[in-house]
């Protein structure tokens, strides 16, 4: 069994990062908006700043694969936001262990709401967060929103 751990988002991430998000496929299923590495870095430089953002790497077995965290944190609630890159690891069962893990962080942070949202085409992700227990909810301009109560 390979080891999923997530680990501090940093340089080697900001890198693939920028590889990740540029592949056309993945840029359509997460919904990301054209940017510059200028703009990335500029991002990258702000984390620690950012109290109402989480961020995460992940890895297998030692080997980036993708990139998950929260944002918009606020009073009781988050928004849950990932991706698995390397395309080498999709349909392994990784979304779930990632999924897993933020839940987890939600409920000793004792956070009541996790939010998502996803395109309403994304039938693999919609899939796996309604088998973590997430409820759909508005859909608009083909995007939808899916809340758990932890």
């Amino acid at each position: 069994m390979k080891v999923v751990e997530f680990v501090k988002f940093d340089e080697k991430f900001l890198e693939l990062s920028w590889i990740w998000l540029n592949d056309l496929e993945i840029k359509v299923l997460t919904n990301t908006p054209d940017f510059t590495q200028i703009d990335q870095r500029r991002w990258f430089e702000s984390l620690d700043s950012k109290k109402d953002y989480e961020i995460w790497g992940v890895t297998v077995s030692g080997i980036p694969i993708g990139v998950c965290g929260l944002k918009n944190i606020k009073n009781s609630e988050a928004e849950y936001w990932g991706y698995i890159g390397d395309k080498l690891y999709w349909r392994k069962g990784i979304g779930e262990i990632m999924m897993k893990h933020i839940i987890t962080i939600c409920k000793k942070r004792e956070l009541s709401v996790l939010k998502l949202f996803v395109l309403e085409n994304n039938i693999a992700a919609i899939n796996l967060y309604s088998k973590t227990g997430f409820q759909k909810q508005l859909a608009v301009n083909g995007l939808l929103e899916m809340i758990k109560i932890l």
